[in-house]
């Protein structure tokens, strides 16, 4: 494997991680730590594009975060920066 491709894998892998572990705490300790839960949502819904008998086409985003997602992105960046040189290196 190529190291630009390696690295891209690498980057992808830690902030699919952040994501998903910055969701699941900042989900469960809401109740203790109020200020990792607070989130705010982004919805883009123009309506339907395409509307006939047969099929409906409907076209929309909607993106939520949370106060802990990006503090586990930050980190995975941080992570990536530290360790990415080294990992790929074989080092």
């Amino acid at each position: 494997m190529e190291t630009k491709m390696k690295r891209t894998l690498y980057m992808l892998v830690l902030l699919i991680a952040a994501i998903f572990f910055g969701d699941l705490i900042g989900s469960v300790s809401a109740g203790a730590f109020r200020w990792l839960g607070y989130s705010k949502s982004f919805t883009f819904n123009p309506g339907t594009f395409i509307d006939s008998d047969v099929f409906k086409l409907t076209f929309g985003i909607f993106v939520s975060f949370n106060v802990c997602q990006v503090l586990f992105v930050l980190l995975a960046f941080f992570i990536y920066y530290k360790t990415a040189p080294k990992l790929i290196a074989g080092k």
